[in-house]
């Protein structure tokens, strides 16, 4: 074959790489499952050999981009890891704080009573009162 420039030589170099790899590939398919693809790697053109090269090396990438951008969208619904890691809560996270905050508080309204004292309704004139108007909580 006679090629006209560097960029032909290393195209064919190449292409004669892969038809190599191509045809030791199919010799394995046919020693473990025995099954003849009937493919012949030496008479397919350059172009078609680079060419179907390319195409697989770009799908793969665009699978394993699809599948990084898709793990970290169900990581974000999961836990909202990335916006943890910032400093920063989100809603949702604001949202569930508050609500049990806020149940400590009704149920400490709940559980306090104050106790009048005993006899004068001011603590610490005439009689001394046993609580002195501290709070008293029953359970």
């Amino acid at each position: 074959v006679l090629c006209s420039s560097w960029q032909e030589i290393k195209a064919e170099m190449l292409s004669g790489r892969l038809k190599e790899l191509l045809s030791s590939g199919q010799g394995y398919v046919l020693a473990q499952f025995g099954l003849d693809l009937g493919l012949k790697p030496e008479l397919c053109p350059t172009w078609l050999i680079l060419s179907t090269a390319a195409a697989g090396l770009l799908l793969l990438l665009a699978l394993s981009w699809a599948a990084v951008r898709g793990g970290l969208r169900v990581r974000k619904r999961r836990g909202s890891a990335p916006a943890r890691a910032s400093g920063e809560p989100d809603r949702a996270d604001e949202a569930t704080t508050a609500k049990p905050e806020e149940q400590k508080k009704r149920n400490k309204k709940k559980a306090v009573d104050k106790v009048p004292p005993c006899g004068d309704e001011r603590p610490g004139h005439g009689e001394a009162a046993p609580n002195r108007g501290r709070v008293v909580i029953r359970r």
